[in-house]
Protein backbone atom coordinates (compact mmCIF):
# COMPACT_ATOMS: atom_id res chain seq x y z
CA UNK A 1 0.00 0.00 0.00
CA UNK A 2 1.31 3.00 -1.25
CA UNK A 3 1.73 5.93 1.77
CA UNK A 4 0.37 9.31 1.83
CA UNK A 5 3.10 10.99 3.15
CA UNK A 6 7.16 11.25 2.42
CA UNK A 7 8.96 11.85 5.17
CA UNK A 8 12.86 12.80 4.74
CA UNK A 9 15.41 14.62 7.26
CA UNK A 10 18.65 16.35 7.25
CA UNK A 11 21.84 14.52 8.54
CA UNK A 12 20.89 15.61 12.60
CA UNK A 13 17.13 15.27 12.28
CA UNK A 14 17.73 12.11 10.38
CA UNK A 15 19.78 10.81 13.37
CA UNK A 16 17.56 12.18 16.21
CA UNK A 17 14.57 10.43 14.71
CA UNK A 18 15.93 6.89 14.41
CA UNK A 19 17.10 6.90 18.18
CA UNK A 20 14.43 9.14 20.08
CA UNK A 21 11.31 9.28 17.24
CA UNK A 22 9.76 12.84 17.03
CA UNK A 23 7.86 14.61 19.56
CA UNK A 24 6.58 18.62 19.54
CA UNK A 25 9.15 19.38 22.11
CA UNK A 26 11.72 18.73 20.02
CA UNK A 27 11.14 21.41 18.06
CA UNK A 28 12.13 25.05 17.65
CA UNK A 29 11.35 26.20 14.51
CA UNK A 30 8.99 25.62 11.39
CA UNK A 31 9.11 27.51 8.61
CA UNK A 32 6.51 28.05 5.74
CA UNK A 33 7.49 27.72 2.06
CA UNK A 34 5.89 30.09 -0.90
CA UNK A 35 3.98 28.45 -3.65
CA UNK A 36 0.02 29.92 -3.72
CA UNK A 37 -2.58 27.55 -3.85
CA UNK A 38 -0.11 24.52 -3.39
CA UNK A 39 -0.71 25.03 -0.13
CA UNK A 40 -4.19 23.98 -0.01
CA UNK A 41 -2.86 20.55 -0.38
CA UNK A 42 -1.48 20.25 2.80
CA UNK A 43 -3.95 22.95 4.43
CA UNK A 44 -5.45 19.56 6.51
CA UNK A 45 -1.47 18.62 7.53
CA UNK A 46 -0.68 22.07 9.13
CA UNK A 47 -4.27 22.25 10.93
CA UNK A 48 -3.14 19.05 12.85
CA UNK A 49 -0.02 19.65 13.19
CA UNK A 50 -0.78 22.99 14.78
CA UNK A 51 -4.15 22.46 16.39
CA UNK A 52 -3.60 18.72 17.83
CA UNK A 53 0.13 17.66 17.76
CA UNK A 54 1.87 20.83 18.89
CA UNK A 55 -0.65 21.44 21.72
CA UNK A 56 1.26 18.56 23.26
CA UNK A 57 4.48 20.30 23.56
CA UNK A 58 5.79 20.91 27.15
CA UNK A 59 8.54 23.31 27.07
CA UNK A 60 8.05 26.63 27.60
CA UNK A 61 9.87 27.90 25.03
CA UNK A 62 8.52 29.71 22.17
CA UNK A 63 8.86 28.31 18.66
CA UNK A 64 10.06 30.73 16.23
CA UNK A 65 7.54 30.62 12.64
CA UNK A 66 9.25 31.88 9.87
CA UNK A 67 7.70 31.82 6.14
CA UNK A 68 7.25 33.55 2.57
CA UNK A 69 4.23 34.79 0.91
CA UNK A 70 1.47 31.66 1.33
CA UNK A 71 3.86 30.21 4.05
CA UNK A 72 3.85 33.44 5.72
CA UNK A 73 -0.01 33.47 5.26
CA UNK A 74 -0.25 30.10 7.35
CA UNK A 75 2.20 30.48 9.93
CA UNK A 76 0.12 33.76 11.06
CA UNK A 77 -3.17 31.77 11.28
CA UNK A 78 -1.08 28.94 13.17
CA UNK A 79 -0.16 31.70 15.64
CA UNK A 80 -3.45 32.57 16.54
CA UNK A 81 -5.18 31.17 19.43
CA UNK A 82 -7.36 28.82 17.57
CA UNK A 83 -5.11 27.61 14.77
CA UNK A 84 -7.53 24.88 13.14
CA UNK A 85 -10.25 27.57 12.81
CA UNK A 86 -7.60 30.09 11.32
CA UNK A 87 -6.27 27.86 8.85
CA UNK A 88 -9.61 26.16 7.90
CA UNK A 89 -10.57 30.53 7.05
CA UNK A 90 -7.47 31.07 5.29
CA UNK A 91 -7.93 28.17 2.90
CA UNK A 92 -12.06 28.81 2.58
CA UNK A 93 -10.84 32.54 1.99
CA UNK A 94 -8.16 31.72 -0.28
CA UNK A 95 -10.61 28.99 -2.39
CA UNK A 96 -13.12 32.09 -2.73
CA UNK A 97 -11.72 34.70 -4.62
CA UNK A 98 -12.90 35.44 -7.80
CA UNK A 99 -11.29 36.90 -10.51
CA UNK A 100 -13.93 36.31 -13.25
CA UNK A 101 -13.90 39.70 -14.45
CA UNK A 102 -10.14 40.96 -15.86
CA UNK A 103 -7.31 40.15 -13.76
CA UNK A 104 -5.69 43.00 -13.01
CA UNK A 105 -3.43 44.79 -10.22
CA UNK A 106 -6.16 46.31 -8.35
CA UNK A 107 -8.50 43.00 -8.54
CA UNK A 108 -5.23 40.69 -6.87
CA UNK A 109 -4.93 43.78 -4.30
CA UNK A 110 -8.49 43.44 -3.18
CA UNK A 111 -8.80 39.79 -3.45
CA UNK A 112 -5.77 39.56 -1.09
CA UNK A 113 -7.38 42.00 1.27
CA UNK A 114 -10.71 40.16 1.61
CA UNK A 115 -8.26 36.85 2.03
CA UNK A 116 -6.21 38.11 4.76
CA UNK A 117 -9.07 40.32 6.53
CA UNK A 118 -11.15 37.07 6.86
CA UNK A 119 -8.86 34.79 8.85
CA UNK A 120 -7.09 37.67 10.57
CA UNK A 121 -10.35 39.26 11.70
CA UNK A 122 -13.86 39.14 10.80
CA UNK A 123 -13.49 40.12 7.13
CA UNK A 124 -13.61 44.21 7.40
CA UNK A 125 -9.93 46.15 8.27
CA UNK A 126 -11.74 47.23 11.51
CA UNK A 127 -11.74 43.54 12.25
CA UNK A 128 -7.80 43.12 12.17
CA UNK A 129 -6.89 44.47 15.27
CA UNK A 130 -8.09 41.15 17.25
CA UNK A 131 -6.29 38.76 15.22
CA UNK A 132 -2.87 40.71 14.94
CA UNK A 133 -3.12 41.25 19.20
CA UNK A 134 -3.61 37.31 19.22
CA UNK A 135 -0.68 36.53 17.22
CA UNK A 136 1.47 39.07 19.13
CA UNK A 137 0.41 38.11 22.41
CA UNK A 138 0.65 34.58 21.82
CA UNK A 139 3.56 33.12 24.28
CA UNK A 140 3.35 30.16 22.51
CA UNK A 141 5.01 31.22 18.77
CA UNK A 142 7.32 33.83 17.59
CA UNK A 143 6.10 34.72 13.93
CA UNK A 144 8.57 36.12 11.66
CA UNK A 145 7.53 37.26 7.88
CA UNK A 146 10.08 37.11 5.26
CA UNK A 147 9.77 39.43 2.24
CA UNK A 148 12.40 41.26 0.33
CA UNK A 149 13.34 45.36 0.12
CA UNK A 150 14.03 46.27 -3.53
CA UNK A 151 16.92 48.17 -5.37
CA UNK A 152 17.74 49.51 -8.31
CA UNK A 153 15.28 47.69 -11.43
CA UNK A 154 13.35 45.94 -9.17
CA UNK A 155 12.27 48.99 -7.42
CA UNK A 156 11.59 51.55 -10.21
CA UNK A 157 8.28 52.31 -10.08
CA UNK A 158 7.40 51.58 -13.93
CA UNK A 159 6.09 47.95 -14.52
CA UNK A 160 8.42 47.70 -17.97
CA UNK A 161 11.45 47.77 -15.03
CA UNK A 162 10.11 45.68 -13.27
CA UNK A 163 9.89 42.97 -16.58
CA UNK A 164 13.00 43.62 -17.03
CA UNK A 165 14.70 43.23 -13.47
CA UNK A 166 12.81 40.11 -13.92
CA UNK A 167 14.28 39.28 -17.38
CA UNK A 168 17.74 40.01 -16.32
CA UNK A 169 17.46 38.06 -12.98
CA UNK A 170 16.07 35.09 -15.17
CA UNK A 171 19.11 35.28 -17.31
CA UNK A 172 21.69 35.89 -14.64
CA UNK A 173 20.24 32.78 -13.19
CA UNK A 174 20.80 30.43 -15.91
CA UNK A 175 24.14 31.52 -16.10
CA UNK A 176 24.47 30.25 -12.63
CA UNK A 177 24.90 33.93 -11.38
CA UNK A 178 23.58 35.72 -8.19
CA UNK A 179 19.99 36.45 -10.03
CA UNK A 180 18.85 39.07 -7.78
CA UNK A 181 21.96 40.65 -6.92
CA UNK A 182 22.16 44.45 -6.36
CA UNK A 183 17.95 44.69 -6.83
CA UNK A 184 17.10 42.86 -3.51
CA UNK A 185 17.72 43.18 0.01
CA UNK A 186 15.98 39.89 2.19
CA UNK A 187 13.96 41.61 4.97
CA UNK A 188 12.40 39.14 8.56
CA UNK A 189 10.02 41.20 9.94
CA UNK A 190 9.70 39.54 13.59
CA UNK A 191 7.50 39.15 16.46
CA UNK A 192 9.03 42.13 18.84
CA UNK A 193 9.68 39.50 21.48
CA UNK A 194 12.39 37.81 19.47
CA UNK A 195 16.15 37.73 20.50
CA UNK A 196 16.66 35.55 16.99
CA UNK A 197 19.88 37.30 15.40
CA UNK A 198 20.66 36.67 11.68
CA UNK A 199 23.69 35.86 9.93
CA UNK A 200 23.28 35.47 6.39
CA UNK A 201 25.85 32.88 4.59
CA UNK A 202 24.35 33.18 0.70
CA UNK A 203 25.19 36.74 0.14
CA UNK A 204 22.22 38.14 0.55
CA UNK A 205 22.15 40.14 3.69
CA UNK A 206 19.18 40.35 5.93
CA UNK A 207 17.07 43.81 6.95
CA UNK A 208 16.00 43.17 10.28
CA UNK A 209 12.36 44.82 11.03
CA UNK A 210 10.42 44.83 14.13
CA UNK A 211 6.62 43.44 13.86
CA UNK A 212 3.72 46.16 15.41
CA UNK A 213 0.40 46.45 15.83
CA UNK A 214 0.89 49.12 13.01
CA UNK A 215 3.08 47.28 10.53
CA UNK A 216 1.83 43.84 10.58
CA UNK A 217 -0.73 43.93 8.13
CA UNK A 218 1.73 45.55 5.35
CA UNK A 219 4.38 43.03 6.34
CA UNK A 220 2.23 40.16 5.87
CA UNK A 221 0.88 41.94 2.81
CA UNK A 222 4.49 42.86 1.38
CA UNK A 223 5.56 39.03 1.73
CA UNK A 224 3.06 37.62 -0.90
CA UNK A 225 2.70 40.90 -3.06
CA UNK A 226 3.69 38.81 -6.49
CA UNK A 227 6.30 41.24 -8.29
CA UNK A 228 4.50 42.80 -11.90
CA UNK A 229 1.18 41.21 -11.04
CA UNK A 230 1.20 43.61 -7.90
CA UNK A 231 1.95 47.18 -6.64
CA UNK A 232 5.16 46.97 -4.35
CA UNK A 233 4.27 47.62 -0.81
CA UNK A 234 6.03 50.76 0.95
CA UNK A 235 6.57 51.50 4.56
CA UNK A 236 6.44 54.90 6.39
CA UNK A 237 10.06 54.53 7.83
CA UNK A 238 11.17 53.38 4.64
CA UNK A 239 9.06 55.25 1.57
CA UNK A 240 11.84 55.09 -1.02
CA UNK A 241 11.86 51.29 -1.33
CA UNK A 242 9.48 49.18 -2.47
CA UNK A 243 8.70 45.54 -0.83
CA UNK A 244 7.65 42.41 -2.73
CA UNK A 245 6.93 39.08 -2.24
CA UNK A 246 9.36 37.00 -0.02
CA UNK A 247 9.78 34.22 -2.20
CA UNK A 248 11.68 35.85 -4.97
CA UNK A 249 15.18 34.84 -2.37
CA UNK A 250 13.81 32.25 -0.26
CA UNK A 251 11.00 30.22 -2.48
CA UNK A 252 11.33 27.38 -0.05
CA UNK A 253 13.58 28.92 2.44
CA UNK A 254 16.21 26.85 4.09
CA UNK A 255 17.43 27.89 7.27
CA UNK A 256 21.36 27.14 6.08
CA UNK A 257 21.10 30.16 3.80
CA UNK A 258 20.11 32.73 6.83
CA UNK A 259 18.80 31.56 9.62
CA UNK A 260 20.38 30.96 13.16
CA UNK A 261 21.82 27.22 13.91
CA UNK A 262 20.35 25.18 16.24
CA UNK A 263 20.56 21.64 18.12
CA UNK A 264 16.70 21.65 18.49
CA UNK A 265 14.88 20.31 15.10
CA UNK A 266 13.20 22.68 12.28
CA UNK A 267 9.78 21.33 11.54
CA UNK A 268 9.04 21.94 7.11
CA UNK A 269 5.27 21.09 6.54
CA UNK A 270 5.96 21.43 2.23
CA UNK A 271 3.72 20.63 -0.62
CA UNK A 272 7.19 19.16 -2.72
CA UNK A 273 9.46 16.49 -1.63
CA UNK A 274 12.52 18.93 -2.47
CA UNK A 275 13.22 23.16 -2.13
CA UNK A 276 13.80 25.31 -4.69
CA UNK A 277 15.32 28.12 -2.81
CA UNK A 278 15.03 31.18 -5.30
CA UNK A 279 11.63 31.75 -7.27
CA UNK A 280 14.26 31.28 -10.45
CA UNK A 281 15.31 27.89 -9.56
CA UNK A 282 11.96 26.67 -10.38
CA UNK A 283 12.91 27.07 -13.87
CA UNK A 284 15.69 24.89 -13.50
CA UNK A 285 14.86 21.29 -12.48
CA UNK A 286 18.01 20.24 -11.50
CA UNK A 287 18.31 23.19 -9.32
CA UNK A 288 17.69 21.87 -5.43
CA UNK A 289 19.10 22.60 -1.79
CA UNK A 290 21.34 20.37 -1.09
CA UNK A 291 21.51 18.36 2.68
CA UNK A 292 23.97 21.13 3.84
CA UNK A 293 21.80 23.44 4.37
CA UNK A 294 18.75 21.56 5.85
CA UNK A 295 21.43 19.91 8.25
CA UNK A 296 18.17 19.66 11.07
CA UNK A 297 15.15 19.92 9.08
CA UNK A 298 12.47 17.25 9.25
CA UNK A 299 10.28 17.30 5.82
CA UNK A 300 6.67 16.27 5.81
CA UNK A 301 5.30 16.09 2.40
CA UNK A 302 2.13 14.26 -0.02
CA UNK A 303 3.42 11.42 -1.17
CA UNK A 304 3.54 11.54 -5.37
CA UNK A 305 0.56 8.73 -5.26
CA UNK A 306 -1.32 10.79 -2.40
CA UNK A 307 -0.73 13.94 -5.45
CA UNK A 308 -2.17 11.38 -8.21
CA UNK A 309 -5.25 10.98 -6.36
CA UNK A 310 -6.12 14.90 -6.15
CA UNK A 311 -8.36 16.34 -8.35
CA UNK A 312 -6.64 16.42 -11.96
CA UNK A 313 -3.62 14.30 -10.55
CA UNK A 314 -1.87 17.64 -9.54
CA UNK A 315 -1.21 20.00 -6.97
CA UNK A 316 -3.67 22.91 -7.00
CA UNK A 317 -2.15 25.79 -8.50
CA UNK A 318 -2.05 29.94 -8.94
CA UNK A 319 -2.58 29.63 -13.00
CA UNK A 320 -6.02 27.35 -12.54
CA UNK A 321 -7.30 31.21 -11.40
CA UNK A 322 -7.18 32.30 -15.39
CA UNK A 323 -7.77 28.78 -16.35
CA UNK A 324 -11.24 28.61 -14.74
CA UNK A 325 -11.83 32.29 -14.99
CA UNK A 326 -15.10 31.88 -16.77
CA UNK A 327 -15.80 28.48 -15.02
CA UNK A 328 -15.30 29.11 -11.23
CA UNK A 329 -17.45 26.84 -9.80
CA UNK A 330 -15.52 24.17 -11.44
CA UNK A 331 -11.96 25.43 -9.37
CA UNK A 332 -14.05 25.93 -6.13
CA UNK A 333 -15.08 22.33 -6.46
CA UNK A 334 -11.60 20.93 -7.35
CA UNK A 335 -10.00 23.22 -4.00
CA UNK A 336 -12.67 22.10 -1.44
CA UNK A 337 -11.93 17.89 -2.78
CA UNK A 338 -8.01 19.22 -2.33
CA UNK A 339 -8.58 20.72 1.27
CA UNK A 340 -10.69 17.86 1.93
CA UNK A 341 -8.53 15.35 1.24
CA UNK A 342 -5.29 16.69 3.48
CA UNK A 343 -6.87 15.77 6.18
CA UNK A 344 -5.79 12.31 5.70
CA UNK A 345 -2.07 13.83 5.66
CA UNK A 346 -2.28 14.97 8.98
CA UNK A 347 -4.37 12.14 10.56
CA UNK A 348 -1.36 9.71 8.82
CA UNK A 349 1.62 12.40 10.40
CA UNK A 350 0.10 11.96 14.36
CA UNK A 351 -0.39 7.80 13.81
CA UNK A 352 2.88 7.69 13.03
CA UNK A 353 4.38 10.02 15.84
CA UNK A 354 2.09 8.72 18.18
CA UNK A 355 2.57 5.18 17.41
CA UNK A 356 6.59 5.28 17.49
CA UNK A 357 6.60 4.00 13.82
CA UNK A 358 8.11 7.22 12.09
CA UNK A 359 11.80 6.20 12.51
CA UNK A 360 10.78 3.38 10.29
CA UNK A 361 9.16 5.91 7.91
CA UNK A 362 11.45 8.55 7.68
CA UNK A 363 14.32 8.80 4.58
CA UNK A 364 17.21 10.91 4.59
CA UNK A 365 17.26 14.12 2.63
Amino acid sequence: MNDVLTLAAGPTAYRHIQKNGLSPDDISTIFGASGAAKWLAISGLDSAIFGTWMTARQKLAPVDLYGTSVGAFKLAAAARRDPAQALGELAQSYINQTYAGDISAETIAAETDKTLQQYLGDGTPDGLHTGVSEILENTKYHLHLGSVRCHGLLNNTRKGAKHLALSVGLLRSISGMSALGGMAERVVFSDPRSTQKFNARDGFNVHHKVLTNDNFYDALRASGTIPVYMRPVYFVDDPHHGYLDGGLLDYHPVPGSFWPTSDSLLLYPHFYDHFKIRWFDKFSPYRKAGRHLLDNVVMIAPSRSFIRSLPDAKLPSRQDFSKYRRREHIRFDKWQSTVAQSAELGARFISLCRSGDIAAHVRPL
